[in-house]
């Protein structure tokens, strides 16, 4: 799927018709477990070294690096009250509350992204979990998201496929529809991990004219990989030359049986090779009670977005290690010059 605000097209990256027969011909995909190749950032405990980015403006509170992060709090009798409003006509048990939690890049990348992600094994009540996505948005207009899953709803009523998945999705940005998989939805592979296990997620643009999506698990050395064409593309675009529904971003994303869930158990995503200047934070919630498939996250059509949304608030990180946060409804986010910390 894709995190954007009001008024501007967005889609899904799981949750529904994930179940997909068939391959796209353009489409190959390798599950392996084996070493990592080229294109890996150093692992965890690595000393970092610097990298660069355009500045932004800032908007969200700052928070020292050695000071513990609150990343729940207690709702409001206001919130409250509002959660009792959206619960009206929910189906109870089905997974049609969306939280998005994201950071968005302003910087382009030429050839590649990669960050770490510490994955949890953590569901709400219903069991259905969250996923931890990288997504790149290209020069051609093409968005590509590769991610590792826990608990994914499947799409078929409150079913679940159990354990962590490596997903992906290709779309086309210029038209708002999904070229991989053709029927829409993202295609769902077993991934051995456990919790808490550190998992690399990468995009690379390759010298055969495609686009390798990747996740490495560095403590169980599991490897998946799915690679589909570039369609000529150069680089994956920051925010400061294209401001899209289809973000080149980080995004933990969570479908909720009931609104407001945070968890207090820490994702952080990192990288440190990389030293950001500025980046893009955003939290989000869609309503998609009694809406298609066909219809999630259409702008165009009335109810869906959002049970709340902050907008996109722009943080810059002149002292690299320290945090900067934006919250809204009981959740927290977290973002400084390396590392990206959601609930």
């Amino acid at each position: 799927m894709r995190s954007a605000e009001p008024g501007v097209a967005s889609g899904r990256s799981h949750g529904e018709d994930i179940k997909v027969a068939g391959y796209a011909t353009a489409l190959i995909v390798a599950i392996v477990i084996a070493s990592f190749g080229v294109g890996m950032i150093p692992s965890p405990g690595t000393p970092r070294s610097s990298g660069s980015s355009t500045s932004s403006t800032r908007s969200a509170s700052a928070t020292s690096s050695d000071a513990p992060l609150v990343l729940c709090s207690a709702l409001t009798p206001a919130q409250e009250r509002s959660n009792a409003i959206v619960l009206k006509g929910s189906s109870a048990g089905m997974p049609t509350y969306d939280e998005q939690l994201f950071m968005g890049f302003e910087q382009n990348f030429t050839s590649s992204i990669s960050y770490n992600v510490t994955v949890r094994a953590q569901n709400d009540s219903f069991g259905f979990g969250p996923a931890y996505l990288l997504n790149g948005l290209t020069d051609l207009g093409y968005w590509y998201q590769v991610g590792v899953a826990w608990n994914l709803p499947t799409g078929s009523g409150a079913q679940i496929d159990q354990g962590f998945r490596f997903v992906y999705e290709v779309w086309n940005s210029n038209t708002g529809s999904t070229v991989f998989p053709r029927t829409g939805g993202t295609i769902a592979a077993r991934f051995t991990a456990q919790d808490r296990n550190v998992v690399q997620l990468s995009l690379n643009l390759t010298k055969s004219g495609q686009v390798s999506m990747g996740a490495y698990d560095w403590n169980t050395s599991a490897r998946s990989v799915a690679s589909y064409d570039a369609f000529g593309a150069s680089q994956f675009m920051g925010f400061k030359d294209k401001v899209s529904g289809f973000p080149t971003s980080l995004l933990t994303e969570w479908y909720h049986a009931l609104p407001y869930l945070c968890s207090n158990e820490p994702v952080v995503y990192s990288n440190p090779s990389l030293t950001l200047s500025s980046a893009w934070l955003h939290i989000d919630e869609w309503n998609l009670t009694g809406i298609s498939a066909a219809q999630r996250f259409n702008s165009n059509k009335v109810g869906p977005c959002c049970v709340f949304s902050t907008g996109f608030q722009g943080v810059g990180f002149q002292n690299p290690e320290t945090y900067r946060s934006l919250s809204t409804n009981g959740t927290t986010i977290f973002a400084n010059a390396h590392k990206f910390v959601t609930p």
